[in-house]
């Protein structure tokens, strides 16, 4: 069964460790790298945004 997990604090530098994580930039030591093709993409970014952290941007300018 799957799971989520959220983390909720407060950030003190760059979230590029967990973007980096998220984005599958880093790959953790304990990925099967034989089931890598059962993973899928459940976020699609807007046109023109390519990332994590220019998606949070983008929406926290629209909101004001």
């Amino acid at each position: 069964m799957g799971f989520v997990v959220l983390h909720m604090e407060e950030a003190h530098s760059s979230d590029s460790g967990t973007t980096a994580h998220i984005e599958r930039f880093i790959i953790p030591k304990n990925a099967d790298p034989t089931r890598t093709h059962l993973n899928r993409k459940l976020v699609t970014y807007p046109d023109g945004i390519k990332g994590r952290s220019a998606a949070m941007q983008r929406r926290l300018e629209e909101a004001g």
